[in-house]
């Protein structure tokens, strides 16, 4: 697991330890994808969210992002949810605020890349904060994913295909070879995510070399960080993607 899944179970943690797990989903009508204003009644024990996906929304959003993104058909019936837990924007803010003063504070030239960071921007997007999910299907070998949603409504900010298979390393890093990571990967943006590589900033540089090179794509008009994809070296396939506030997570704590 991570440093960036570390760090928003660790606020999700946080948020739960604040206002109770029961606090989280209770009460939220289940057959609503987004819930509206809640009316308040008496003599209920139950915390109320206001604008959030419900519970049952929340895991068809995760499965249909499963199925859409890795090209599967899993249904609701041959998967579990390991995790569901809650971020809210207070908690986000926080950690956004202490990476952008890492940020200002060192303006050294970056060994990748240089952008622009503007958290405010970031968290307008996110309203109510994110879910976390872990979807788990097991049928003869076990397959995890790690997804986090937008909580308003529903947008699939990152998913993580958890490997069990073994690491492949690759220390000669070919022209050649950089030139077929970024072909997966631009063929995943303009396919999956259904942008025009005409919109974005990328090259070689922006490329974070591991056992799953990691491409990173700047948005032409502000020169923040729009997506990575990561890909996986054995198989040459999408592994996982972050956008917008993951992504630019993703880049600060894998740094």
């Amino acid at each position: 697991m991570n440093k960036l899944i570390r760090m928003v179970i660790g606020a999700a943690f946080l948020m739960m330890s604040l206002t109770g797990c029961e606090g989280i989903f209770n009460g939220i009508a289940k057959d609503k994808v987004i819930v509206k204003k809640i009316t308040k009644e008496p003599n209920k024990n139950e915390v109320q969210y206001e604008g959030v996906l419900s519970q049952d929304a929340v895991k068809t959003v995760s499965l249909n992002a499963v199925n859409k993104y890795y090209d599967t058909k899993l249904t609701i019936d041959e998967v579990q949810f390991g995790e569901l837990l809650a971020v809210d924007q207070v908690k986000l803010k926080d950690l956004l605020d202490r990476v952008e003063k890492k940020y200002k504070s060192h303006p050294r030239v970056r060994e990748m890349f240089t952008f622009k960071m503007d958290a405010e921007a970031e968290l307008k997007k996110i309203p109510s904060g994110l879910f976390y999910v872990t979807l788990i299907h097991d049928a003869g070998f076990r397959e995890a994913f790690d997804i986090v949603i937008n909580a308003s409504d529903g947008e699939v900010l990152r998913i993580n295909h958890v490997e069990q298979s073994p690491v492949v390393y690759n220390d000669v890093i070919s022209d050649p070879l950089m030139d077929e990571i970024h072909e997966v990967a631009n063929r995943f943006i303009q396919e999956k995510m259904n942008e025009p590589l005409s919109q974005l900033t990328f090259d070689k540089k922006q490329i974070r070399w591991d056992y799953r090179p990691e491409v990173y794509y700047l948005s032409k008009t502000n020169q923040m960080i729009k997506y990575s994809v990561q890909v996986q070296m054995g198989t040459k396939q999408v592994a996982g993607f972050s956008k917008d506030v993951m992504a630019l997570l993703q880049y600060y704590t894998e740094s």
